[in-house]
């Protein structure tokens, strides 16, 4: 859910293909979920390319279910109408206990607290124990407590029903992550807002006059899809269309830009798409094409003034037709960047 990097949702239906695939050649499905509650309905209707169709809600009419009377095919409701409202995790669908579910507390309670659970059958269960007990023994015992407090208040030791306790206990947990959602959800609006609106390079200088209309000539200068979940822009940079394209090698174009988001008066750093190649093969043909941007790492005030200079960066980018400042650009690349320059930097990785 909100694949990392490119923000991706798969529908139930590709899920449910998928599993029937595994099943065949007894597969088995490990899902790495830590951004399951953070899928963005409102990105949905932005685009349809970064989520298969069926991906918008796996129950559309949840009020009608909310009592927890089954549908037809087997679903029942969660009791929660936002758990209800997002994609569901490939567990819900497991008939063979094949599937592995991961989750974290580090996306949604504490970015570096490290703290995790796993779902699957208690025959997996039984084992991973085993190998923790041989391996990590354990995570942090200061990050249990911590979490454990949070969820079921102060003094829980001696609990044995979970609605006896007095912190935020499952609703309250719930209730968390939907407003955390929201939050992520206004940021990532407001990111692609601001970059849909720098997309395009407007020369102004070319016009001509047919009929009495002017034409203005547009070009692309990059393109993404609004993120539908996860907390990540995927953007692809359309390098082709840069008047030095010939001039150099597409690497070296694409490391030059990363550079120049660096410099006066941008200010702001961006994972490399390279960094997510998974072979040198791609890497190389595509890699360098894409950089990844964060928006939950940004104050909310900062968002809207950050991607304004990033999209700025972009339109100033594509308008040096001298190979000159290309070349004194790469020529500066890993010379050391002193702690004032390092201050005024934001950071959107």
């Amino acid at each position: 859910m909100g694949q990392n990097p490119t923000s991706g949702v798969l529908s139930l239906q590709r899920r449910r293909d998928i599993y029937a695939l595994c099943q065949k050649y007894d597969i088995l499905i490990v899902e790495d979920d830590p951004y399951w509650y953070l899928q963005f309905p409102s990105a949905t209707a932005m685009n349809t390319t970064n989520i298969s169709p069926g991906s918008t809600s796996f129950n559309p009419d949840v009020e009608m279910f909310a009592n927890g009377e089954p549908r037809p095919d087997g679903w029942k409701s969660s009791g929660f109408k936002f758990l209800d409202s997002i994609v569901p995790s490939s567990i819900s669908i497991d008939t063979d206990g094949r599937v592995i579910r991961l989750d974290t507390f580090s996306k949604t309670v504490a970015p570096g607290c490290r703290l995790g659970w796993i779902s699957a059958q208690p025959a997996f269960i039984e084992r991973i124990q085993r190998v923790t007990e041989c391996s990590t023994q354990q995570p942090s015992g200061f990050v249990q407590s911590l979490v454990s407090e949070l969820l079921l208040g102060p003094d829980h030791s001696g609990i044995k029903d979970v609605s006896e306790a007095t912190g935020w206990k499952v609703d309250g947990w719930i209730r968390w992550i939907e407003g955390l959602r929201g939050n992520y959800e206004r940021r990532m609006n407001k990111m692609c807002s601001v970059l849909d609106d720098g997309r395009h390079l407007v020369k102004s200088g070319r016009r001509e006059s047919i009929d009495g209309w002017s034409v203005i000539e547009k070009t692309q200068l990059y393109s993404f899809d609004w993120p539908v979940g996860g907390m990540f822009i995927w953007l692809k940079v359309h390098f082709e269309h840069h008047p030095l394209y010939r001039a150099f090698k597409h690497d070296r174009l694409s490391r030059a830009l990363w550079l120049f988001w660096t410099t006066k008066p941008y200010r702001v750093l961006v994972s490399p798409g390279t960094l997510f190649s998974p072979t040198e093969e791609i890497k190389a043909k595509d890699g360098w094409r894409f950089f990844r941007l964060c928006f939950a790492a940004i104050n909310v005030e900062d968002v809207e003034p950050v991607s304004k200079r990033c999209a700025d960066g972009v339109q100033a980018f594509f308008k040096i037709k001298d190979k000159k400042v290309i070349d004194d650009l790469l020529a500066e690349d890993g010379t050391e960047m002193n702690m004032d320059d390092m201050a005024q930097m934001i950071g959107m990785c």
